[in-house]
């Protein structure tokens, strides 16, 4: 079977691109029959489930209770330049860090489509960091490129949809759920959002349990190129009932992967996901769905083997409209580690639980907890992964937006290391936690400041086998930003 996965990886990919571009071109044909001037409305499904404010709860899209500028067309870039002091740049020994100053300029696109029977969403940042003080690595260099991009082409028909996701990123260093930096700190949020998403309410990294499509967080400065393509489909079968269908493919490769670079070997991934869920409504608030989802889960460098998990989920969510938001999954999972010297199985238990709610008109809280298999963040080839994250927003006046960001991670090794072992770090865990905040100031119409603080955390295990000069590593981090953002008005497109 491993001998025709590259090749099945081929066809899928060849597949979302046939899809995306065939789909494109018939949105297009669909324009030249609406009224010059009159915007098409939106396609909708009369399946109480299929609606941006009650998506089914094994899909990938989340609730959004107004849809972006009314559900009309339009087109926002974005200009944002800053400065950042970052006390540990390299995030090495703390006994050993070095304080630099890191020059960031950055450029967004944010566009959404909707034609009758279609839509598409884009959002795209490029810009680039330019490095003062010690290097991040031996081959890091003082000028480096960032690069997020996300799209999401629907067709839609009267009871269902199909959604072909794809999200791109080329960041200097690692992550933790989205962004460089993480929190408050990230490339995402200091655009207030752009490029984190599409506009469109779907989820591009994330599926229910949330994660399991994605690539997992890594707290590190390796630059690296990470993307995720999905195709989903939702189909309603009764006013109350939807099943759902969807399949993904994730890499992740490293740059300096090399020892001399790292103190190890970095592993980089390949990600397979698969997962069909039913859902039905036992009220306009209440709904519960049950999930099975196939992961594969592929190391490049030779010696790493291949993990299996199979994951099964019963889901509950409640919502109210605007104000509450909350999804439980949970349920047991398989494990199958395959590698040159043992196969092994374990049973082990896999959930999520989602929390967003808005506590006023000027105050939204939400609050996440994932436990599921992971690549293993470069650390290691394969992980058990636990994740919370809380984030506050409050508006303190009519010009003050006042934000905070925590997040946790806890990660643990699926692969017992050897003394011989030559992949990834040869502890059996380690642990990454951040804590920020952010200000934004309107200055003028399109015009605001954005001030923010960010403390990192990274601990290592000690190793129990292998050879690796960061075994026991701790590195601390603090990161502060002044930036100024600029944003116009909406361009219409209709």
């Amino acid at each position: 079977m491993n001998h025709f996965l590259p090749t099945i990886r081929l066809a899928f990919l060849l597949l979302i691109c046939a899809l995306s571009g065939a789909s494109v071109a018939i949105a297009q044909d669909d324009t030249s029959s609406s009224a010059p001037g009159t915007p098409p409305p939106a396609a909708t499904a009369p399946a109480e489930q299929n609606n941006a404010e009650n998506p089914p709860l094994s899909g990938l899209d989340q609730p959004v209770a107004e849809p972006a500028f009314g559900g009309r067309s339009y087109l926002v870039p974005g200009v944002q330049v800053s400065e950042t002091a970052d006390s540990n740049a390299a995030s090495t020994s703390t006994k050993t860090s070095h304080t630099s100053e890191i020059s960031r300029a950055l450029v967004s696109l944010d566009m959404q489509k909707i034609w009758k029977q279609y839509q598409l969403g884009i959002d795209y940042i490029a810009g680039g960091d330019f490095y003062a003080g010690p290097l991040l690595t031996k081959t890091h260099g003082r000028a480096t490129q960032v690069h997020t991009f996300a799209a999401d082409q629907r067709i839609l028909w009267r009871t269902g949809q199909l959604a072909i996701r794809d999200s791109f990123s080329y960041l200097p260093e690692g992550t933790f759920g989205f962004s460089s930096f993480g929190g408050a700190g990230s490339v995402g949020s200091a655009l207030g959002g752009s490029g984190a998403g599409t506009g469109l309410g779907g989820g591009i990294s994330g599926g229910t349990p949330s994660g399991l499509f994605g690539g997992g967080q890594y707290g590190g400065s390796q630059p690296r190129f990470d993307n995720n393509s999905i195709v989903d489909i939702v189909q309603g079968l009764s006013p109350r009932s939807t099943v759902t269908l969807a399949a993904g493919y994730n890499f992740t490769n490293y740059l300096n992967v090399t020892k001399s670079n790292t103190g190890f070997n970095i592993v980089n991934s390949q990600q397979t996901t698969g997962q069909i869920g039913y859902n039905h409504l036992i009220s306009r608030k209440d709904q519960i769905g049950l999930q099975y989802a196939f992961e594969e889960f592929h190391f490049p460098r030779a010696g790493s083997g291949t993990i299996n998990a199979h994951v099964w989920n019963a889901l509950y969510g409640h919502r109210v409209t605007g104000k509450l938001n909350l999804t439980l999954a949970g349920g047991p999972q398989l494990v199958i580690i395959r590698n040159p010297i043992f196969t092994s199985h374990a049973i082990s238990a896999n959930g999520t639980l989602s929390l967003a709610y808005t506590i006023s008109s000027r105050t939204h809280a939400q609050l996440m907890y994932q436990r599921y298999v992971t690549p293993g963040s470069g650390f290691y080839a394969g992980a058990n992964t636990d994740a919370a994250r809380v984030t506050l927003n409050h508006m303190l006046g009519r010009r003050w937006t006042a934000s905070g960001d925590f997040g946790y991670s806890h990660n643990t090794n699926l692969q017992k290391p050897s003394s011989t072992s030559t992949v990834g770090v040869g502890s059996r865990t380690y642990q990454f936690f951040y804590a920020g905040g952010s200000l934004q100031r309107q200055l003028s119409k399109h015009f605001s400041l954005a001030l923010s603080y960010q403390f990192n955390d990274t601990g290592i295990g000690q190793c129990t086998g292998g050879n690796s000069s960061v075994c026991g590593l701790t590195s601390r981090r603090h990161t502060g930003m002044i930036g100024i953002n600029w944003h116009p008005r909406p361009i219409r497109l209709d």
